[in-house]
């Protein structure tokens, strides 16, 4: 039987729109049933989708090329002793052995903690069909917390605790795990990057500790849309889940234009509204993002602006840059 190419071209598309179904359902169920999530032990970012490594090492060097890329978010600017993050990450694929290298740092200052932290990634790729691969992910480094509990505003100034054990400097070890499936049009994640609930304590033993890190886990996905020739539509998603607070999820919006041009906006639920630009040009990336919260914190602030910028390099000649997907 004879088949015409825009035949298979809507027979692709149907069947790639019902992946991203199955996927956008078991992510809703995840959300549904999860109980308690989010809370700012990680950065979140607005333009995520360009950040996935530091997340999930699954996606360490899933593009085909090496990648440096470094994001910057003034969160809640004009907010005294809010959250500052600034993240670097590099990666490089080796094609011969289907695995991926990749390394990310962080440093994130919240009064009165401040975080930095430095991970090893590893990713494993293998088909799973013609044109879908999946990748393994492991993780594994050190955050170095400084806590300076003694300047935060307090009703007893002469608490012995906190004056005894409130600022101290410690590392701490752990290591992650994480998933990434994907193809040209379509990805869909899940990770959790610290396995171990390190204690946060200067040594005390005599009392339950209640200051921890908290395991969360990440559910990623996305799916672009060829609306013409020069025109994508691409929708995604991102949900956070930890025990102990409210269930979030980012959802994205955005339209590329000639491979080169995007512009996209964000919801952050019971959070956040906000608006991104991101820019192309032959193997680089920048983007500019803003979002705004519509929570009672939106009174003391003046929103939160993010500044992203990407560099791809090939690490063999044959390699291709890839489209700007993700």
């Amino acid at each position: 039987m004879f088949i015409c190419s825009g035949d298979v071209l809507m027979m692709k598309v149907r069947k790639n729109i019902g992946i991203l179904k199955v996927t956008a359902l078991l992510m809703v169920l995840f959300i549904l049933q999860g109980k308690e999530a989010w809370s700012q032990q990680d950065p979140v970012y607005t333009q995520y989708m360009n950040n996935i490594m530091s997340v999930n090492p699954a996606y360490t060097a899933v593009r085909g090329v090496g990648s440096f890329s470094g994001v910057f978010r003034n969160q809640w600017v004009n907010l005294d002793g809010a959250p500052k993050s600034a993240s670097l990450t590099c990666s490089m694929p080796i094609d011969s052995l289907h695995m991926g290298l990749g390394i990310d740092f962080l440093h994130d200052y919240t009064v009165p903690l401040t975080t930095t932290a430095l991970f090893l990634n590893y990713s494993y790729r293998i088909k799973v069909a013609s044109n879908s691969t999946l990748s393994f992910g492991l993780k594994a480094g050190v955050n170095y917390l400084d806590a300076r509990l003694t300047n935060l505003y307090r009703y007893h100034l002469d608490d012995e605790y906190i004056l005894g054990n409130g600022d101290f400097k410690k590392p701490f070890f752990n290591a992650g795990v994480g998933l990434f499936w994907f193809n040209d049009n379509f990805y869909a994640g899940f990770s959790i990057p610290r396995l171990l609930e390190n204690n946060y304590t200067k040594g005390e033993t005599t009392v339950e500790n209640t200051s921890h890190e908290s395991r969360h886990y990440f559910l990623q996905g996305a799916y672009m849309v060829n609306l013409s020739p020069e025109i994508s539509f691409k929708p995604g998603i991102m949900t956070i889940m930890t025990a102990g607070a409210p269930v979030t999820a980012d959802f994205d919006f955005s339209f590329l234009f000639h491979q080169q041009i995007c512009f996209g906006m964000m919801y952050r639920i019971s959070d956040a509204l906000g608006g991104y630009m991101q820019f192309q040009y032959k193997n680089m990336k920048l983007g500019f993002s803003y979002d705004y919260s519509h929570t009672r914190i939106h009174e003391f602030q003046s929103g939160t602006f993010e500044v992203m910028l990407r560099y791809d390099f090939k690490t063999k000649g044959r390699q291709v840059f890839p489209l700007p997907m993700f």
